[in-house]
């Protein structure tokens, strides 16, 4: 059990550096449009709002997780029951289904999302031709990583 708390505090860390890093980012595309493209008139409300909705969004989720997490390290109860759920096969199956079947749809949506875009604009083809190749390269990757790790 001692393994499992330990990676529990290793995903609060996870957290941490995950909210720190998107706060970071966020304010670097602030700076960078601001200052150094000198495009501070065309800052209009809609950039503001959308770096505004990722670091906010961002921080509540890493906030949220991190509370959770410290929360079922002081309880012994919910610490066991989230170990058993985790190391639960039946449930590691949903996910993996789960995620595989999402892949998939993704994928198909895409694809004919493609063909559809290829018909109207040439820009949105080209952005949902190389976010395909990107899923698609980043399956394969993946799918290869695993199949030598296991």
């Amino acid at each position: 059990m001692k393994s499992f708390e330990q990676e529990l505090r290793r995903r609060i860390v996870i957290n941490s550096f995950y909210a720190a890093g998107m706060g970071i980012t966020v304010i670097v595309a602030f700076i960078l449009k601001a200052f150094v493209w000198d495009r501070l008139d065309m800052l209009d409300s809609w950039d503001i709002g959308i770096l505004a909705g990722l670091l906010s969004g961002s921080w509540i989720s890493a906030a949220l997780r991190m509370t959770r997490l410290r929360k079922v390290l002081k309880d012994p109860e919910l610490l066991e029951a989230l170990h058993i759920a985790e190391q639960d096969e039946r449930n590691r199956m949903i996910a993996l289904k789960t995620g595989r079947a999402a892949i998939r749809l993704f994928l198909l949506v895409l694809s004919l999302s493609a063909v559809v875009a290829s018909l109207i604009n040439q820009t949105v083809f080209l952005t949902i031709a190389v976010t395909l190749v990107t899923l698609l390269l980043l399956y394969l990757l993946l799918s290869a990583y695993y199949s030598r790790k296991i």
